[in-house]
């Protein structure tokens, strides 16, 4: 990941967002992310630079340059991982929605999830639909 094109496109993924939410939450249009990504825009406004980064949930510092000092690194969101699972598209969906709801709304959903795996079971122990 040596390039901001590579990074933005990256975490942008990594959010589970296609480049039309991203130019929806920012407000430009879709023509502008994909020039931001192709590498043809060099110039990013900085409102919209730390716009994404907000967006995108990733240090600025990492966004612009692929590096973190060490202190940022304990407080802010570390770059994606991509040796990990790629999302399947109805986890894309589902974290896309998540994403748009209020903090109260998300912590409600979290609670339920919660109580709705411990009554579901899983594969070792099958609890409600064992």
């Amino acid at each position: 990941m040596s390039t901001l094109t590579e990074r933005i496109q990256i975490a942008r993924k990594q959010a589970g967002l296609s480049q039309a939410d991203v130019a929806k939450a920012l407000r430009i249009s879709a023509s502008a992310v994909n020039q931001w990504e192709s590498g043809f825009s060099k110039n990013i406004k900085l409102e919209h630079f730390f716009a994404l980064a907000r967006l995108l949930r990733q240090d600025p510092q990492w966004l612009a340059t692929g590096t973190v000092f060490p202190y940022v690194r304990r407080t802010q969101a570390t770059p994606p991982k991509l040796d990990g699972p790629l999302l399947t598209r109805e986890e894309k969906a589902i974290l896309h929605h998540i994403r748009r709801m209020p903090d109260t709304t998300r912590k409600g959903l979290l609670k339920f999830l919660r109580v709705l795996s411990d009554t579901c079971g899983s594969p070792d122990n099958p609890g409600f639909y064992g």
